[in-house]
């Protein structure tokens, strides 16, 4: 037989147990993270940039629907290749306008196909547009520049993708010379707080690029995308999405 603990005891074990645990996860505010749609699992280092941002992340394997996503701070939609239904673009859309936050992660037309999937329809009210595919440069990489997200210039791996159009952008596809080109990520700020940023290409979504590698050129069998920056890319671009 089970004898309950008295009150203040009981009070004294969850306080004990509280201070046991890190701050971040104290305070850690939830990451929806879909896999309902094709999606691949998070990367290994999102659990490590957690511990330091101060975030938990949870699989969504069923539908986006308002029950799912009630309670997340952020919803990361991280190259969806399915369809989400008319309900789901709606859900979405509704935790962003109640002031949730919304990054959205989408490669080139090979792997995800935009008519099929359907995202644009979820980012159109916020003045957001993912184009087509942009005319391929070999390991050209791209250039977040220091601003509102970022507290200095990142070099981040980019290679085939799509333009974001509207919002404000923050980084750009490189062209044959170095130089920024069109925009390969932008983000909107919402004034009930919600926070948008959406990815034309996913390479600095799992933390590729290395020091060594070299513009413009790429070994198949070993490629070494150029973009040193992404761990601390992404560290900045979800401490901006969840910070209020």
């Amino acid at each position: 037989m089970k004898v309950p603990l008295p009150k203040r005891l009981r009070k004294a074990v969850l306080a004990a147990s509280l201070l046991a645990l890190p701050l971040s996860q104290l305070w850690a505010q939830k990451i929806y993270f879909d896999m309902a749609h094709g999606e691949a699992p998070w990367p290994p280092q999102m659990g490590v940039l957690g511990k330091r941002v101060g975030y938990q992340i949870e699989a969504g394997n069923g539908p986006a629907a308002p029950d799912a996503l009630a309670g997340s701070r952020l919803i990361y939609l991280r190259a969806p290749n399915r369809a989400f239904q008319d309900s789901e673009k709606q859900a979405i859309i509704s935790f962003v306008t109640a002031g949730g936050s919304l990054l959205l992660v989408l490669d080139e037309e090979e792997r995800q196909k935009l008519a099929v999937v359907g995202v644009n329809d979820v980012i159109a009210p916020f003045g957001l547009k993912l184009s087509g595919d942009t005319p391929r440069i070999v390991n050209t990489g791209a250039v977040a520049k220091a601003g509102e997200i970022h507290k200095a210039d990142r070099e981040i791996p980019y290679d085939d993708g799509r333009q974001v159009l509207g919002g404000t952008p923050f980084a750009y596809q490189l062209d044959r010379e170095g130089k920024p080109a069109q925009p390969s990520a932008a983000y909107v700020k919402l004034d009930n707080g919600a926070r948008i940023v959406v990815m034309g290409e996913g390479m600095a979504s799992l933390f590729l690029g290395v020091p060594e590698g070299v513009r413009l050129t790429i070994e198949p069998a070993n490629p070494k995308w150029w973009g040193k920056d992404s761990l601390i890319f992404m560290e900045e671009v979800l401490t901006w999405l969840l910070a209020r």
